[in-house]
């Protein structure tokens, strides 16, 4: 006698941490072409689960793709680095983070494009390392902004306007004397 009950069975994957990925609305083909390598990689830098996504492709050999913001060359470089000098995880994690860095950024403007992304109202999130690096010079993200958008560099410190500490909408980022500009004087009358 068979058990059949007819009843289809439960094949909806658990839930882990793919369902919060960054790509899961996104096309799976930018993960596999050389010509979309970079706009896999952002779509990887701007993930809450970049860390466990990586870990997943090296604890199963994943030979092909993007994955945790790596190639699968960067993900092979990693695995033996991590062999040769015996690697905590902490390091691991250090080196992916540094591995995961766009390598040479076209223009300014291109690099505040990819480490960007649209936070609530119109306000823009830096979603890239702490420090930029760009022909040789290093920038906190607020530089990068108000060199894009002004064309100059910030004379003095940078703060935003909008009063969202984490803006970096060029727009909501003024400098030292562009904030005392702002500022209506007071007559001394």
């Amino acid at each position: 006698m068979s058990n059949y009950t007819g009843s289809v069975p439960d094949t909806a994957r658990k839930t882990d941490w793919r369902t919060r990925a960054a790509c899961q609305d996104v096309d799976p083909g930018i993960f596999f072409s050389a010509l979309s390598e970079e706009t896999a990689k952002a779509v990887c830098r701007s993930c809450p689960v970049v860390e466990q996504c990586l870990q997943f492709a090296l604890d199963e050999d994943i030979q092909f793709g993007v994955y945790g913001g790596l190639n699968e060359d960067e993900r092979r470089s990693l695995r033996r680095q991590a062999v040769r000098r015996q690697l905590t995880t902490e390091e691991l994690t250090e080196r992916s983070r540094y591995a995961r860095q766009p390598k040479e950024p076209r223009t300014l403007a291109w690099l505040f494009e990819i480490n960007t992304i649209a936070a609530f109202g119109d306000h823009l999130t830096w979603t890239g390392p702490n420090k930029a690096k760009f022909q040789g010079r290093t920038y906190t993200p607020k530089q990068v902004a108000f060199l894009v958008g002004r064309g100059r560099p910030a004379t003095g410190i940078l703060r935003s306007t909008c009063g969202t500490p984490e803006c970096v909408r060029p727009e909501h980022i003024a400098d030292t004397a562009e904030r005392h500009r702002m500022t209506p004087e007071v007559d001394a009358a």
